[in-house]
């Protein structure tokens, strides 16, 4: 099967995407043998482009296997993903320019681990009513829609919160990370409730947009980019009033973020500022002392984690 995968030439192996295919969908069911023809279809209609990925794909060992264990890179780029408006030369850009980026910025290790794998890496974890929250590095199918890796909150092994993302030059052509969405937790208020409380009045998103904050610093990267509700790729998660379900823009503000000229995007800063102990009340500087005890602690440990996995 390996052998499929292996297009040297500049031509569309089309063997190789009927593989693909029926590795994506269950053909035995009529609406997945739909998509499977719709794919094969869009693929034939960009011959050019998808030969170029998997040009792409067959240049190293490691490649090979990352398209076969994980075929939904090029899914990716045959479907309206990532944001709104890309078209497929920016789906290929992207994917390349992606896995490029963690060739040259971590070891083998890494790619192995998160695509061929299928492990996450624990970044950081503490007991929360004596069940475990992690947070992770992954990436699995049902998060391809919007990256390309995610980084998971994890509470006793159920989603927290999640950040769909990827790595590609920003539009000064500065190393930069990109956001395709964040997913809140299906856990409830209360659980919300508990881990602010249990982290000083420092709420979930903030916890792990903070980690995803360390992670794009300690992987080189100059600035985040995310996506606007504009931006956001598919419009079939809207309401009826087409507004989205989560206004990205406003938290995207708070984390200091400026819209950018192109409005499917916020600017965010890596850097999370912090105000001045005596800028506060004193009645609120200890809680605010122990949050930044723990943020400091989240990033001692994502740069501990990361560091076996980062090029010398």
């Amino acid at each position: 099967m390996a052998a499929l995968f292996c297009n040297k030439e500049q031509v569309m192996d089309y063997s190789a995407l009927k593989v693909i295919g029926k590795s994506l969908y269950k053909t035995n069911i009529p609406k997945e043998m739909k998509r499977y023809l719709v794919f094969l279809g869009r693929c034939c209609l960009h011959k050019k482009e998808v030969a170029n990925l998997q040009k792409f794909f067959a240049a190293t060992p490691l490649r090979q296997k990352m398209l076969q264990e994980n075929p939904s890179f090029l899914e990716q780029t045959t479907r309206g993903f990532f944001y709104a408006g890309a078209t497929w030369s920016d789906r290929i850009v992207l994917v390349k320019h992606h896995i490029k980026y963690l060739e040259k910025l971590t070891k083998p290790e890494f790619l192995e681990k998160i695509y061929c794998q299928h492990q996450a890496i624990v970044l950081w974890q503490q007991l929360v009513q004596e069940k475990p929250l992690t947070m992770e590095l992954s990436f699995d199918a049902g998060q391809r829609k919007e990256g390309c890796l995610s980084l998971v909150l994890n509470w006793d092994g159920k989603p927290f919160y999640q950040l769909m993302f990827w790595f590609s030059p920003g539009f000064a052509k500065e190393n930069a990370l990109w956001v395709g969405a964040m997913q809140g937790t299906s856990l409830g208020n209360d659980a919300v409730k508990v881990m602010t409380k249990q982290f000083f009045g420092y709420r979930t998103k903030n916890l792990i947009f903070y980690g995803l904050r360390n992670v794009a610093d300690v992987l080189g990267c100059k600035c985040i980019y995310a996506v606007t509700n504009e931006g956001y790729y598919a419009m079939n998660h809207v309401r009826l009033n087409r507004k989205l379900k989560t206004n990205f823009g406003a938290f995207w503000e708070e984390c200091e973020g400026t819209l950018c000229e192109d409005k499917r995007f916020y600017k965010i800063p890596i850097p999370e500022s912090r105000k001045e102990m005596s800028e506060m009340k004193p009645s609120k500087r200890a809680n605010h002392r122990r949050r930044y005890e723990l943020m400091d602690a989240i990033t001692v440990s994502i740069k501990e984690k990361m560091s076996p996995y980062l090029q010398d």
